[in-house]
């Protein structure tokens, strides 16, 4: 059995709205246990009198740093001197920064340069570089918010959530829907000229190493299959426990596969069995009965200008134009 990841969860409490508490650790139980929890501020102060009293439900503690002067955050340095101490501890596996505050972006680089992943949860319009410098970054608006709405089209229209101020600022700091679409079919195109097939959990994975701050609810699912399954280009297919993910093929009418055919003849002659190898290659779905024939000799031979007759050897069929 697998050992359950440890987590060392450190909060920017100014920077981080309470209210996100909940999601915030509903979010890490699907990355393993966290086994650091604080939180760092001023908790003197007014703003912060609800994060006393929250964070007794999960036993965070508050590393309370007052500030010495109005120009310095010192409950951010007093972060990082943590961070670095837990590091160097080698007693977690990853780090889950909680912050908006592209100031964390060396510290995230630092963390990640000794292999150790960290998870980035921030709002939406957090600074590009910090969520580019995490392993993943969860949007605190999205994961925070449990309304999500599944229409067939709200994919495609690059959100699906409710309408408002925060919508309109989620979809301008999120990547746009066709980015994902076009990059998720890269990749599924080149497993399949290599021969393998692409997992929907694979996929997953190979596109949030591309846009760190990728997640399906963004676009207002609640799961990747819903997600791939509102994209005209994609269809899922699953055997036992896995769920395999496909292009959808145009299928090819019969008169492109007659005329690419004709084409091959005008070079010269061709044996059936090379003709069929390349009608494969430039067809993906080509099928010989969709076209009411039982072999690939009798389709061909039924166009025009076209003669089937014994090659030289006498060992197989070739066709050429009349």
């Amino acid at each position: 059995m697998e050992k359950e990841k440890r987590i060392a969860l450190l909060i920017d409490a100014e920077n981080t709205s309470v209210k996100y508490i909940d999601s915030i650790f509903m979010e890490l139980k699907n990355y393993g246990m966290v086994t650091y929890k604080r939180m760092y501020g001023d908790f003197t102060s007014k703003t912060l009198t609800e994060w006393n009293h929250k964070a007794l439900t999960y036993a965070v503690d508050p590393i309370q740093q007052p500030r010495y002067s109005t120009a310095k955050n010192a409950a951010d340095i007093m972060l990082v001197i943590d961070a670095m101490d837990i590091m160097y501890t080698k007693n977690v596996d990853m780090f889950c920064i909680v912050s908006s505050d592209s100031d964390f972006t060396r510290l995230v680089n630092r963390i990640s340069e000794e292999g150790i992943e960290v998870i980035g949860m921030g709002k939406s319009d957090a600074s590009k570089t910090l969520k580019a410098a995490c392993t993943i970054f969860k949007n605190l608006d999205i994961i925070g918010e449990p309304d999500v709405e599944e229409t067939s089209g709200s994919a495609k229209s690059g959100s699906g959530r409710k309408s408002g101020s925060t919508n309109t600022n989620l979809e301008k700091n999120i990547t746009p829907i066709r980015d994902i679409q076009k990059s998720m079919a890269e990749i599924v195109r080149e497993n399949e000229n290599q021969g393998d097939r692409t997992g929907l959990g694979g996929l997953k994975s190979s596109i949030q190493r591309i846009y760190k701050d990728f997640d399906e609810r963004n676009y207002g699912y609640s799961s990747m299959s819903k997600f791939v399954q509102a994209l005209d280009d994609f269809e899922l297919t699953q055997e036992r426990s896995t769920v395999y993910v496909s292009l959808k093929h145009e299928q090819t009418s019969e008169n492109r596969v007659k005329e690419y055919i004709r084409d091959i003849l005008k070079k010269g002659p061709m044996e059936l069995g090379m003709m069929g190898q390349l009608l494969h290659n430039m067809f993906p779905d080509f099928d010989i009965k969709k076209y009411g024939y039982s072999q690939l000799r009798t389709f061909v031979g039924s166009m025009d200008s076209v003669i089937i007759e014994p090659s030289e050897s006498g060992n197989s069929k070739v066709a050429r134009l009349q």
